[in-house]
């Protein structure tokens, strides 16, 4: 079901599809290189470009990418919506070339579940209130470790900063 604000209502998650991370991941896709670079990556080595934008959209926002960032079901979309359709529209561009009106809109319905992926990601980086005060504990202990200060003694700060 989707809702009037773009957003994907699923079980009792709700997806925004339009989201910053998506706006990034357009913005980056379209720059001169950055496609061929990510379909390099994906193709050679097994890259999940998804993933690739979202690391750099957090890092671009000053947060770290970590394993958490990933929504527990994300690989179960990748390979039964994305992948088939993936495989579908480039068997098409080979196997059936004069076919080309159906193929974009293959593609156009791989883009929405790609857009669906990147929603997911999003939603997984929407960080509560107790994962930004994990972020802030590893931040600070590395900051802690860098002049000398335990863990211990920003402990007071984290809560205060919240």
């Amino acid at each position: 079901m989707t809702t009037k604000n773009g957003s994907e209502k699923e079980g009792d998650k709700i997806i925004q599809l339009e989201n910053s991370l998506w706006d990034y991941a357009c913005k980056i896709y379209s720059q001169p290189g950055v496609e061929a670079a990510l379909l390099a990556l994906q193709d050679n080595h097994g890259a999940d470009i998804n993933l690739i934008l979202q690391a750099l959209w957090l890092a671009s926002e000053g947060r770290q990418w970590t394993k958490a960032c990933i929504p527990n079901d994300y690989d179960q979309w990748m390979e039964e919506q994305v992948l088939p359709l993936r495989q579908m529209r480039r068997n098409m561009k080979v196997e059936w070339p004069q076919q080309a009106d159906f193929r974009q809109q293959v593609k156009k319905l791989e883009l929405k579940a790609e857009q669906y992926a990147l929603g997911m990601l999003f939603a997984c980086c929407d960080i509560t209130q107790e994962s930004q005060e994990e972020l802030k504990r590893v931040d600070l202990q590395l900051l802690g470790q860098e002049m000398n200060i335990l863990a211990e003694h920003f402990d007071i700060l984290i809560i205060l900063v919240q």
